[in-house]
């Protein structure tokens, strides 16, 4: 089972990397076993809700306890990742880098907003529906793999960097495979490129829609973003009971 304290120092490292304020983070540590297939750790942005087709990590914390408790008494919101106390199969050394790579995805929210992560959360879906060929090849993913295998370059013995190789769930964690210069760019023209993600509607509707996620992706502010999750002088780490189904 995980143990509490050494999450909260390899947080801190993680978050020292990504340039992420650790204030800024909830961590709900699910008290229980990972069920084979499931992703044992996921990240929710601070605008995002717990859905029916959410990862079965944050279903498992809750709609209503991931919404109530991410806020701090201070002001704003934070960024929330879930992860499952118990992680069998999974090498010791891979809690570095898998927090690193969610982070990454917490540094792009802050960078491009809700409506990326909206775009995004498109693009992952079209992805599932066809069979899940080409999920490591999003953009998004490509960006958390580089953070997280440069991270575990940086930070791991050649010993443990051979044992997250040899772990089917954790062989992403060091793809070096090159991130897209422009992550929000090749997302959207991802989502031009196809047309799965939204059949109901015509091209001229999809690719006004992709304009409108542009302009509010050039529009954010990131500093204003950062200062929402601001207030708190460490992460928050809630060990919960799974959510009833």
């Amino acid at each position: 089972m995980l143990d509490l304290d050494r999450l909260r120092s390899e947080l801190t490292g993680a978050c020292a990397d990504s340039g992420l304020d650790p204030g800024s983070l909830v961590v709900f540590v699910v008290d229980a076993v990972r069920p084979a297939g499931t992703t044992p750790m996921a990240y929710l942005h601070p605008a995002g809700f717990v859905w029916p087709d959410t990862v079965a990590v944050f279903r498992a914390v809750g709609r209503d306890r991931a919404q109530l408790l991410h806020r701090s008494p201070q002001n704003g919101i934070a960024h929330r990742i879930a992860v499952w106390d118990g992680l069998p199969g999974l090498p010791a050394a891979a809690l570095g880098p898998m927090l690193r790579h969610e982070l990454a995805h917490a540094r792009r929210w802050e960078q491009s907003g809700t409506r990326f992560f909206e775009a995004d959360d498109l693009l992952r879906s079209a992805v599932r529906a066809a069979g899940g060929d080409g999920y490591g090849s999003l953009p998004s993913e490509l960006e958390a793999n580089a953070a997280s295998a440069a991270y575990a370059a940086r930070t791991l013995t050649p010993a443990a960097l051979a044992r997250l190789a040899a772990c089917a769930d954790c062989a992403a964690l060091l793809d070096r495979a090159p991130r897209p210069e422009n992550v929000v760019e090749a997302t959207l023209s991802e989502l031009c490129r196809r047309s799965d993600w939204s059949p109901w509607v015509d091209a001229a509707a999809r690719e006004a829609y992709v304009s409108e996620v542009r302009a509010a992706c050039a529009a954010w502010d990131e500093q204003s973003a950062r200062a929402l999750a601001a207030g708190r002088d460490a992460p928050a780490l809630e060990v919960v009971s799974p959510a009833e189904p």
